[in-house]
């Protein structure tokens, strides 16, 4: 696995739980904003990993 992988998976578990983190959960569309694209950046890092193939 290639490190910048790694740094997207980290990046999109921030993204997922920063409104809890930073305390701003209780607005909503940022919240939701910030969950969403947190999924989304780890579904496609793990889709990435997982059609990557290294020689």
């Amino acid at each position: 696995m290639r490190w910048n992988h790694i740094v997207l998976i980290v990046v999109g578990v921030w993204l997922l739980v920063s409104p809890w983190v930073l305390g701003y959960s209780a607005l909503n569309l940022p919240s939701w904003n910030s969950v969403l694209i947190g999924v989304l950046t780890i579904i496609f890092a793990l889709w990435n990993i997982s059609s990557t193939k290294e020689y």
